[in-house]
């Protein structure tokens, strides 16, 4: 394929090191792309374009601490989870889930709930530091959590915390009140 700048040269698929810009930061990345033998014209066919814009977005991502591509994947396959059922247990949609992973850059707080959701590691130092914060002896507030699994319509005492280590009573069932008598008194 003849150059698109310099018509001369030779497009020709290489290994090169490629500034993207993201946001409005630049970041150096490595990826296959189409540069011209002659003027040195670097151009992506699609798949390249696609691995490019994922390589520039996961650069990003890496500066500001967010999940990459690569790491999103892992924790939902770690999981055993596929794309929707992924989005069901994070509550969005699965159009999010496929953006992240194809390279759309997801803000602070998904990637936190996606952690959150498929890092017991980090759920547990988040519990803690909850913990932390409500623990009346350095000033906070008890604070009562309850986690339920997704599927479970009971309350388990064995899932019920409270940084004051007592077990909250359970939620109780709202019972409808009986239907009120009809009148029976009658004008007369």
């Amino acid at each position: 394929m003849n150059c698109f700048r310099c018509e001369k040269g030779r497009l020709k698929s290489r290994h090169t090191t490629v500034v993207a810009t993201v946001r409005g930061e630049t970041f150096p990345v490595d990826v296959d792309a189409l540069v011209c033998d002659r003027c040195g014209e670097i151009a992506f066919n699609e798949s390249q374009g696609g691995a490019y814009t994922t390589a520039g977005s996961d650069a990003y991502r890496r500066a500001h601490g967010l999940l990459t591509t690569a790491e999103i994947k892992a924790a939902r396959n770690r999981l055993g989870l596929t794309q929707q059922q992924l989005a069901e247990r994070l509550k969005v949609g699965i159009a999010s889930v496929k953006r992240w992973e194809l390279g759309a850059i997801q803000d602070e707080s998904s990637d936190r709930l996606m952690r959150l959701c498929t890092d017991v590691d980090v759920a547990r130092q988040h519990l803690r530091e909850l913990e932390a914060l409500a623990d009346p002896s350095v000033g906070g507030r008890p604070v009562e959590v309850a986690i339920r699994q997704p599927d479970d319509s009971k309350w388990p005492d064995e899932h019920t915390l409270s940084s004051e280590g007592k077990t909250p009573p359970r939620p109780h069932k709202a019972t409808p009140l009986p239907a009120p008598a009809p009148d029976v008194t009658q004008a007369a």
